[in-house]
C-alpha cells in the first residue's frame, strides 16, 4: 500500500511541477516515478519470461522518459525507446497466450489505429513512417494484452489489457499535442494515464506471483 502511495505522490509532484514549477521537481519526479515502479517490479522476482519482459519494458520506458523531457528535442530516440518497450511488453503478453486467438479484436484495434493515424497525417511531415510504425507496434501490444485476457481469463490479463488501452489514450493525446498543436490540459491527461498504464502492468506481476 505504502509503495503505491509513494508512486502516486511522485506522479502528482511531476504533473503539478509541469504547470507551476519548479523545474527541478519536473525533471526529477518524471523518471523517479518510473524508477519506483521498476524497483517494485524487481522485488516480485525475475524468474519467468513474463516478469523479465515487463521489467525490461519499464527500464526502456525510463530511458524514453529521459529523452522526451530533455530541453533539446530528442523525440526520435524517445520514440524508439518506447517502441522497444512496447515490444518487450508484447513478448510478455504473448508468452501468456492460451487457447485460440480472437480475431475480431485486432480488427477493431487496427481500425482505431488507422483513425488516429489519419487524424495526425496532415501534420506529420517527415515523421509519417516513424509514427506509423509506432502506432502499429502499440496496437500489436494492445492486441497481445487483449488476447492474454480473452484466452486466459485471468485478472492479470484484464489489468494488462486495460493498461494497454490506457497507454493508447496517453500516447494519442501526446501525439495530438505534438503534431496538431499544444493544448494546456495535455500534461494532466498524458502523464496520469501513462503512469496508470505502467502501474497496471506492474500490478500484473504482483498477481502472477
Amino acid at each position: 500500500m505504502w509503495v503505491w502511495l509513494a508512486i502516486s505522490l511522485s506522479a502528482l509532484l511531476h504533473v503539478t511541477a509541469a504547470y507551476h514549477g519548479p523545474k527541478w521537481q519536473y525533471y526529477f519526479f518524471k523518471p523517479f516515478t518510473m524508477v519506483l515502479l521498476l524497483l517494485l517490479a524487481w522485488q516480485t522476482g525475475l524468474e519467468s519470461v513474463y516478469h523479465q519482459a515487463i521489467f525490461v519494458g519499464l527500464g526502456l520506458s525510463v530511458v524514453g522518459d529521459v529523452f522526451l523531457m530533455l530541453p533539446k528535442d530528442r523525440f526520435i530516440p524517445g520514440l524508439i525507446s518506447f517502441l522497444l518497450a512496447h515490444l518487450a511488453y508484447s513478448l510478455a503478453f504473448w508468452s501468456q497466450l492460451a487457447g485460440n486467438m480472437v480475431w475480431w479484436l485486432p480488427a477493431m484495434l487496427v481500425g482505431g489505429g488507422v483513425i488516429v493515424f489519419l487524424l495526425l497525417l496532415p501534420s506529420l511531415g517527415k515523421m509519417i513512417v516513424p509514427v506509423a510504425v509506432y502506432i502499429a507496434v502499440i496496437v500489436q501490444m494492445t492486441w497481445a494484452a487483449g488476447e492474454f485476457w480473452l484466452t486466459v481469463g485471468s485478472t492479470a490479463g484484464l489489468l494488462a489489457f486495460i493498461g494497454a488501452l490506457v497507454f493508447i489514450v496517453s500516447d494519442t493525446v501526446l501525439a495530438v499535442d505534438r503534431f496538431r498543436g499544444p493544448f494546456k490540459p495535455s500534461t494532466a491527461i498524458i502523464m496520469p494515464s501513462y503512469y496508470l498504464a505502467q502501474s497496471l502492468f506492474v500490478a500484473t506481476l504482483l498477481i502472477q506471483g
